[in-house]
């Protein structure tokens, strides 16, 4: 598995299992945008990522984006849910499939807006990531 799939999936698994982003989202929080699910959710967007190996270790730094759509009358739910996985993510210690580990995962950005579609909200949050993966030196 490779470390932005393993990132993926484990910080679904983090957000997924979050009281806070629970309360906020429910089960709405998915790998990619669904049709006919219920506003607000949130979804996997764009996922970056260069190696940074340092000495004889190989690491990752993953620059992955989290979308939050809903109704313009859903502007202080996304705020909310911004919160939370702020909240969610501050002290985290992600679970990554091996042979990857996650040394720290924060959101560094995080916005709301309007889309082209004027019914339509729009939360954003990046998330910047350090992975090591263990095994063969680069």
């Amino acid at each position: 598995m490779s470390a932005e799939a393993a990132f993926q999936s484990g910080l679904l698994a983090h957000l997924k299992a979050d009281a806070g982003v629970a309360a906020v989202l429910g089960e709405r929080v998915f790998d990619l945008p669904r049709l006919g699910v219920r506003y607000p959710f949130l979804y996997l967007g764009r996922v970056e990522s260069e190696a940074a190996d340092a000495s004889e270790t190989r690491l990752v730094e993953l620059r992955q984006t989290l979308l939050i759509r809903g109704r313009r009358d859903d502007a202080d739910t996304i705020k909310q849910a911004l919160g939370a996985i702020r909240a969610a993510l501050d002290t985290a210690l992600l679970a990554l499939e091996p042979p990857h580990q996650a040394i720290h995962a924060r959101v560094v950005y995080a916005d709301l807006f309007s889309t082209p579609d004027s019914r339509v909200m729009q939360g954003l949050v990046r998330v910047r990531a350090l992975l090591q993966t263990q095994g063969d030196t680069p």
